[in-house]
């Protein structure tokens, strides 16, 4: 695949307001506060985006990857059309720092409603991918016909990855797409661990 072309479920949002804040996010020494409010400002802007379009169903379920999905959770529903019944689960995964590898810590996905045929995934970041491709495999499994997910920031070969997980029942709504990570799987130039900034845990 060329380095300018990504898979073709795969949007990357035009917007200068979008990219003007994200640069202000890179900066690694602004405080939780500004983290939250701009991580709240850039998921407006690409939930905005992501229903610009409408939608004919009148049910969906949002994913929200813990824990750093958290901070895009209430912009997301805040821009949710009005008719659309919104219902809103949590998946907790994070990435093992030795193998790079998602693992699994909580899940209480109910027993599906068949009416509800289009999820939504809201996570941050996708930097090696394999965090969002386990999300997406849980939901295939779960039994959604599509899935939309929706990032703030990208690494190409992570997101390059993901895409091809399930590329006929998925599309990727993203922000800002990095060229690379590093060998510890964070994003480069990136945002570092944006749960630890959004949270303070470190």
């Amino acid at each position: 695949m060329s380095k300018d072309v990504l898979p073709s479920n795969v949007r990357v949002l035009s917007s200068p307001a979008f990219a003007a804040k994200l640069a202000i996010l890179r900066d690694r020494s602004i405080k939780p506060r500004a983290v939250r409010k701009l991580t709240a400002e850039l998921s407006t802007i690409l939930a905005a985006e992501a229903f610009s379009a409408g939608s004919t169903a009148s049910k969906a379920a949002l994913i929200v990857v813990l824990r750093a999905g958290l901070a895009m959770q209430d912009p997301f529903l805040d821009q949710a059309p009005s008719d659309l019944d919104v219902f809103v689960y949590h998946l907790g995964l994070f990435r093992d720092t030795v193998t790079l590898e998602p693992v699994e810590y909580y899940n209480k996905l109910p027993t599906r409603d068949r009416s509800i045929k289009h999820a939504y995934i809201v996570d941050p970041l996708i930097a090696t991918g394999g965090t969002a491709a386990a999300t997406i495999n849980i939901l295939r499994s779960w039994g959604v016909e599509h899935i939309t997910f929706l990032s703030i920031l990208a690494s190409r070969v992570g997101l390059e990855q993901v895409a091809n997980t399930w590329p006929e029942g998925t599309d990727f709504l993203v922000g800002v797409v990095d060229e690379d990570i590093d060998e510890k799987g964070y994003i480069v130039p990136g945002l570092g661990d944006i749960g630890d900034r959004l949270y303070r845990t470190k």
